[in-house]
């Protein structure tokens, strides 16, 4: 129950939800009669979505999360037992699509292969399950995952589904169960640089032995432009991924799956 609550909740604490908010707050208001109350809401939803969709204040939110963890070359990467790859970033082939179609954060995939490449781990296991009534298919992200792998050469054998997980609570519960069944601890794990900080800890907490390998880092190293302060629709989108994982590190911590 708690999963599906929490992906309907998400949007609400989105800069745009949030906004959204304000502004449904603000008409309440304004109906009411209650005129300075309504003009205060609509000017503070319009003022946090420039705010929100300023790169200077996305990339700042979203690159105080992905300097928590360094990011290293395949090749210089330390060795373990296996490579975790954690999913989220396909969709299934639902009509019109006629193929697994791939996001942004693709970049997880393919730095898992990069580190099996280099020979860093014999192992790649794939975590990530499926909610049928999000996506329209059952198929699991760690099944897609594993399709484009074995379109790029990667023999099955070598690779192991965690199908089960629909957060990152349960791709660690479920793949800790994996590995310790396989006789098995310590892991690369792969994620966007921006979810490491949570990955990691949930991972930790449930005792497994991370070694973070992030990837997918969005935010790179400019110097200040006035085009910073401009509203575009990739600064709300940093803010939007970077609000998801604050959010989602206390709600973690409340609930006692990271310490």
């Amino acid at each position: 129950m708690w999963i599906y609550f929490a992906k309907i909740l998400t949007p609400f604490l989105a800069p745009m939800g949030i906004c959204t908010i304000l502004w449904l707050v603000g008409l309440c208001f304004y109906l009411r009669g209650r005129r300075n109350w309504s003009r205060y809401c609509f000017v503070t939803g319009v003022i946090s979505l420039l705010s929100f969709s300023s790169p200077l204040v996305g990339s700042g939110l979203l690159g105080a999360l992905e300097d928590d963890f360094d990011a290293v070359a395949a090749v210089d990467q330390r060795n373990a037992d296996a490579i975790v790859v954690l999913g989220g970033v396909t969709e299934p082939p639902v009509f019109p699509r006629v193929e697994i179609e791939v996001g942004g954060g693709i970049d997880r995939l393919l730095h898992g292969l990069r580190l099996y490449r280099a020979g860093k781990a014999p192992l790649l296991i794939f975590s990530g399950g499926s909610l049928e009534w999000l996506t329209g298919s059952m198929m699991s992200e760690a099944e897609q995952f594993f399709q484009l792998a074995a379109e790029s050469g990667v023999d099955e054998s070598v690779v192991l589904l965690e199908e089960r997980s629909r957060n990152t609570y349960e791709n660690a519960l479920y793949t800790h169960q994996m590995l310790k069944e396989q006789g098995l601890n310590q892991v690369l794990l792969v994620t966007s640089a921006s979810h490491m900080r949570r990955a990691v800890a949930v991972f930790r907490t449930q005792g497994v032995e991370v070694i973070p390998a992030p990837t997918d880092l969005r935010v790179s190293r400019k110097g200040f432009t006035l085009y910073q302060l401009l509203p575009t629709v990739n600064g709300l989108e940093k803010s939007t991924i970077a609000l998801k994982e604050y959010m989602g590190w206390w709600v973690y911590r409340l609930r006692g799956w990271i310490r």
